[in-house]
């Protein structure tokens, strides 16, 4: 769809306290940051789980430095790729393998995944596992995993998930929608018999000083940190609006909203939810159109895919293939000067 010259460039955060709408490191993620180092040395390898939609937003440099960092086998899961934009996912892969070489990276989705292939996402683990020096854990018989990320992103599925295949018993982690529903490491889980295997559930941890608006506002529409306060959900529904413009993504929510053009103006966009929803609030003694309802209706419906798979880091991974097509349009000459190809 060819863009509107009103279309804009950029959000304008200037003009909003974003920082103050945004606080989300609560004590239980120092905590499980604190955990989760302690048992290191119990630790056999680390399931790590991050949405597919924001393979750079919230993931926590942090985690891998300190728990991570080359010593131990890692397998990084990015779930829910079916609401990703396909065209996107080989790329954010080898965005993430460029910061991380040694960390291997499969995409899926963890609610429809197949049996074949959580098999293969355990074994190539264990795998690791096995084929990897255990220094002071070589004497034990017994393998622990521990599963951690970013809040509501799938680690309690996942290990729902692992329970069920292969020692044929009933969920037992807490799932929720909401994040923050694990809030202290879990007891350990035995997944498998032979080998006989062990996994532990990790409340979310993000970062705790979030590196920008964008990066917040991204974690909001992933439902990664809640919306702590419910009358600033038109901000967030602009900036999805926002997105969903600059992504050129308008068709669903032209269609969804029954408009005959697209829109930069997100009191447009509302007052259509407003009315085909009937999103109504009494104000005074007269009932009109609950906008900060459809705000937030608007944020759930892009949340859960209805306005098509979207990367919302999309801009950060094609800043990365511009850099690597820069890169490879450069060679070095004899007095050592790099010159551009022709």
């Amino acid at each position: 769809m060819k863009r509107l010259t009103t279309f804009r460039s950029q959000f304008d955060f200037q003009s909003i306290r974003w920082k103050d709408m945004i606080r989300w490191f609560p004590g239980h993620m120092h905590k499980g940051m604190k955990d989760l180092e302690e048992s290191l040395l119990r630790i056999d390898g680390i399931v790590e789980l991050h949405d597919a939609r924001i393979p750079h937003s919230g993931r926590n440099p942090e985690l891998y430095k300190r728990l991570v960092g080359g010593h131990k086998p890692h397998v990084l899961i990015l779930n829910k790729s079916d609401l990703a934009d396909p065209n996107y996912l080989n790329k954010s892969i080898e965005y993430i393998q460029i910061e991380q070489p040694n960390t291997q990276v499969i995409h899926t989705n963890l609610m429809s995944i197949e049996l074949k292939e959580l098999t293969n996402i355990f074994g190539r683990l264990l795998q690791q596992i096995v084929e990897s020096p255990r220094y002071t854990r070589s004497s034990t018989l017994e393998y622990n995993i521990v599963v951690c990320g970013i809040p509501n992103v799938g680690k309690s599925t996942f290990i729902n998930k692992l329970r069920n295949l292969f020692v044929n018993k009933r969920s037992c982690e807490q799932v929720g929608a909401n994040p923050g529903v694990t809030r202290t490491m879990s007891e350990k889980v035995k997944i498998s018999n032979r080998p006989k295997v062990f996994v532990r559930d990790t409340p979310g941890i993000l970062e705790p000083r979030l590196k920008s608006a964008n990066e917040s506002f991204r974690l909001l529409l992933t439902n990664s940190i809640p919306i702590q306060q419910r009358e600033l959900s038109d901000i967030i529904a602009d900036y999805c609006l926002f997105l969903l413009n600059k992504y050129d993504k308008q068709r669903l929510y032209m269609k969804y909203c029954e408009l005959d053009r697209p829109t930069d103006d997100i009191l447009t966009v509302l007052t259509a939810i407003a009315k085909l929803k009937h999103c109504t609030q009494v104000y005074g003694n007269k009932r009109g159109y609950d906008l900060t309802g459809a705000a937030l209706h608007f944020i759930h419906e892009i949340s859960k895919g209805t306005f098509g798979q979207i990367t919302f880091d999309q801009d950060i991974l094609d800043e990365m293939e511009k850099e690597k097509s820069n890169d490879t349009n450069l060679f070095r000459t004899n007095t050592g000067r790099i010159k551009k190809s022709i």
